[in-house]
């Protein structure tokens, strides 16, 4: 089962977009640790509303200074973050509803995707970030 460690590379140089992301590697692996567990308890599903919850709350934070700074990338990125919202409510209604998932696939997607996008989204909005006027 993959888990996500935290890792220099991962660190945007923004201290609350940077704090967020410590928080959801943490939920990422929590989520990992349940699925690996097993899928009779609900502690996979308390999991994944976990993240669902925060990935919704630091995604909000994220497009609000997109759009505070007129971020000119806001609409894609803020798209990657509505799909990953998406595929994750759809799961959890998947396992809400009984049925049995692709454990392994779900943990490597997760863990991929979380990776990916602060490498490559978040780097970039943590450059632009750096250099617009700060919040009042």
């Amino acid at each position: 089962m993959e888990r996500i460690a935290w890792t220099d590379d991962l660190c945007t140089g923004n201290a609350w977009i940077d704090g967020d992301h410590r928080i959801l590697v943490g939920l990422v692996n929590a989520l990992c640790t349940a699925m690996a567990r097993t899928q009779a308890d609900g502690g996979m599903s308390a999991a994944m509303n976990d993240l669902i919850v925060y990935s919704k709350e630091h995604f909000g934070r994220e497009e609000a200074e997109m759009k505070r700074i007129q971020y000119v990338a806001s609409l894609a990125h803020a798209s990657e973050h509505a799909k990953l919202i998406r595929q994750i409510v759809e799961l959890k209604s998947v396992l809400d509803a009984g049925a049995k998932i692709n454990v392994a696939a779900v943990s490597s997607f997760l863990c991929e995707w979380l990776c990916n996008h602060i490498l490559t989204a978040d780097m970039k909005l943590a450059g632009t970030l750096k250099t617009a006027t700060p919040a009042d």
